[in-house]
């Protein structure tokens, strides 16, 4: 725009010298020859002074605005945030701006007229200054990130704009350098870096798996651990459906269900905070019991799922063994460790509840009563693993005997109790005995000898004895009367 108003004002002067020139021949038409007055010639100065006029002031005009881009110019780099430097095509410094003082520690008047190498570290000089002969071949480098020596050997970080500065013909005369401090950043972005070095190396290391995927549900991250625990290498599952490699081919359609619902709500209705429990599927098709937390990303806008997951299977192993030795803690608190049946603690409890049964149900809960004949002169005579078999015999034939409702078991030495619960009437029970009789009276035959077992028989009803321990009593007594009444056989060899 400036240059055409230049022309502009130069064709507007040319204008008006011709235009006088064509009023002077005008005049000088009209005056018939006579000789030309003054005026004419002082007109015939200022047609040809005009285009002179016009050419000076278009100097002028161009002068005055140069000098005012270049104050301007001046002002900006003078007050300029950044470094702005000036070399020449051999790297000395011959122009250094406010900024670059404050930046590097120097002042203008030291490092004028030195070489830029000056500022670079000892062990790298030619990283920034072997981009001098590019640059002088016309080449410019935006955002290169270099370190630099400030006056007091401290580092810095400069992001550095290089370009070539060339004359009004185009020549490259100079190199103009723009740096900004950017070490802050820089050191950021390197403690950044270093946890997520840092982090990357524990997750990799760590005993649990991690494995994440994203929105297709395909496999972004697979460690260590991962390999160890579900026998893939990463190589071969990361872009794969996870559901294809972890999950079993019946929990498929779960799987789908969940992580499209969880695509809808970005809601994670496993991400607790607590573990929790789930079968995964190992490469061999077994199965690998895995506890797992899970949690929710971002990444590009994108959202990712991660887990990680422990495999559990020698935790579960203990587990169950803790479950079993508790099991058999909790059974030989309540049964006899020689034949296995109910002792006197679990016979209590059970007889208790049969009791207040009755009293709603109005019916007759019947407690027998029993020992085997001369036991102590089995154990005397025989020895106690004699004794122990003649026991065991005893208890699995009474088992044998009763319901499967009704409760056979040991209290001590040869003496046993059965509860038989809803009987009907006395007939009911004559029946019972009749037959523990005819079983348990049947002879041993171990191989050291023959047994001929016979018991005494008691029994009380809960009609009669209103609590638990007046009932055994009772049972107890009847057979002690029992035993009393007639004569038991000896065991025979």
């Amino acid at each position: 725009m400036v240059k055409a108003f230049d022309r502009a004002w130069i064709f507007l002067t040319a204008l008006l010298a011709l235009v006088t020139l064509a009023t002077l021949d005008a005049a000088w038409v009209l005056s018939d020859g006579r000789p030309t007055p003054p005026e004419y010639i002082f007109a015939a100065l200022v047609a040809v002074a005009w285009p002179v006029i016009g050419l000076l002031t278009v100097y002028h005009w161009r002068q005055r605005r140069t000098v005012s881009a270049s104050t301007r110019l001046a002002a900006i780099v003078e007050w300029c945030d950044d470094a702005v430097i000036g070399l020449s095509l051999d790297g000395v410094i011959d122009s250094w701006n406010p900024s670059a003082e404050r930046i590097f520690g120097y002042l203008a008047e030291e490092i004028i007229g030195r070489h830029g190498s000056l500022l670079l570290p000892e062990d790298d000089p030619e990283r920034s200054m072997g981009l001098l002969p590019r640059i002088a071949k016309g080449e410019i480098f935006q955002n290169h990130e270099a370190t630099h020596v400030r006056k007091d050997g401290r580092l810095i970080e400069l992001s550095l704009s290089i370009s070539p500065l060339k004359d009004r013909v185009g020549n490259i005369v100079g190199i103009a350098v723009v740096g900004r401090d950017i070490t802050t950043q820089a050191g950021e972005q390197r403690m950044l870096m270093e946890q997520r070095q840092r982090l990357a190396r524990i997750m990799e290391t760590a005993g649990d798996a991690l494995v994440s995927m994203d929105e297709d549900g395909a496999i972004t991250e697979w460690n260590t651990a991962a390999e160890r625990t579900f026998g893939w290498p990463a190589a071969q599952v990361i872009g794969r459906p996870l559901r294809d490699v972890v999950i079993q081919p019946q929990d498929r359609a779960a799987h789908d269900a969940g992580f499209a619902r969880l695509l809808r709500t970005r809601v994670p209705t496993l991400a607790t905070g607590e573990p929790i429990r789930v079968v995964a599927r190992h490469r061999d098709g077994r199965d690998v019991p895995v506890e797992m937390k899970l949690w929710l990303t971002e990444h590009n806008g994108r959202m990712e799922a991660n887990a990680f997951l422990r495999d559990i299977t020698a935790q579960q192993q203990m587990e169950a063994e803790r479950s079993r030795y508790e099991a058999r803690l909790a059974h030989m608190a309540t049964h006899d460790t020689l034949t296995d049946l109910p002792n006197r603690a679990l016979l209590m409890d059970r007889l208790i509840m049969a009791l207040n049964r009755t009293r709603r149900t109005g019916k007759t809960v019947t407690l027998l009563y029993l020992d085997v004949d001369r036991f102590k002169e089995v154990n005397d005579t025989l020895g106690h693993a004699i004794g122990d078999q003649l026991l065991t015999t005893v208890a699995s034939r009474l088992r044998q005997s009763v319901r499967p409702s009704d409760t056979v078991a040991r209290i001590g030495g040869d003496e046993f109790v059965i509860l038989c619960d809803d009987q009907a009437n006395a007939e009911d029970v004559t029946t019972i005995v009749s037959r523990l009789t005819s079983t348990v009276c049947r002879p041993i035959v171990l191989p050291s000898c023959v047994l001929h077992p016979e018991i005494s028989i008691g029994h009380a009803n809960s009609g009669d004895q209103p609590t638990a321990d007046e009932l055994v009593n009772a049972a107890d007594e009847a057979m002690y009367q029992h035993k009393r009444s007639r004569r038991a056989v000896v065991p025979a060899n």
